[in-house]
């Protein structure tokens, strides 16, 4: 129960830190410094909690790549030396894990996200690292992940609607709060000017559309018929959120911009 309070804890002040570096307020860099810093120990703490488990991959390599990501995203926002190598080793480890799941999967629908996320994390490195980069691709397998998101969301919420009614609601949420970021990343991308929304509001809209997601994925990863009878779904889920958090982590360089 502490944990659990502890890590939301340090997602609000990670949030909190992220909206005041876009609005420019005294504070922000403390935040973030504070927030990435206890996500980093906290990953690490399960690793080496996790180190003799027979899944020596998710348990033990993932969450250390975890690590390296978070604070190559500390310290290429601080510019800090190292950061560059930090941030080559995770994202192209993390971009491989991805794959990796996504084969592991390779008989489900749903194995078609995380490869695509895969892709376009790969490419996220291109553009932070200012190496040259395919046109088309970063963005191209991003919104194709955007919206077969939501779109597999609420598919599998209309399946579910007889049999599982509770389920069914849950991933109908999920599925909205998702559609909804893709609208704002699509417009943010393709229409700036349109209602004549500052950039900081769009990305402050990211802000809470994750936190949403996040939580809404945690809340319903914890119903025990979807561990119970749906193990596809729930490792889905869990992969959803992981890619929610990469996403998230990824607004810190946004804001430093």
């Amino acid at each position: 129960m502490l944990r659990n309070i502890l890590h939301l804890l340090v997602g609000a002040i990670f949030i909190i830190g992220l909206l005041f570096k876009f609005m420019h307020w005294p504070g922000a860099g403390a935040l973030l410094i504070t927030s990435l810093g206890v996500i980093a120990i906290a990953l690490l703490e399960y690793a080496i909690h996790n180190r003799k488990s027979k899944s020596l991959t998710q348990n033990l390599i993932y969450p250390l790549l975890g690590v390296v990501y978070v604070l190559g995203m500390l310290f290429k926002m601080m510019h800090w030396p190292g950061a560059d190598i930090m941030l080559i080793i995770s994202i192209i480890g993390l971009s491989f894990a991805l794959a990796e799941f996504a084969f592991s999967i390779r008989k489900s629908v749903y194995a078609i996200l995380p490869l695509l996320y895969s892709i376009t994390l790969f490419f996220v490195l291109f553009r932070i690292l200012h190496w040259p980069e395919p046109p088309y691709v970063l963005y191209g397998s991003y919104f194709v992940f955007a919206i077969l998101a939501p779109v597999l969301l609420f598919l599998r919420s209309y399946k579910l609607k007889n049999t599982e009614p509770n389920l069914s609601s849950h991933f109908m949420v999920l599925g909205a709060l998702s559609f909804i970021l893709f609208l704002v990343e699509f417009k943010l991308k393709l229409y700036p000017k349109v209602l004549g929304m500052e950039k900081y509001m769009h990305y402050i809209l990211d802000v809470l559309l994750l936190s949403g997601l996040l939580l809404y994925i945690r809340k319903t990863l914890q119903i025990e018929q979807l561990k119970l009878k749906f193990q596809n779904e729930y490792k889905f889920l869990q992969c959803l959120g992981g890619i929610y958090m990469i996403g998230f982590l990824i607004l810190v360089l946004v804001s430093s911009t």
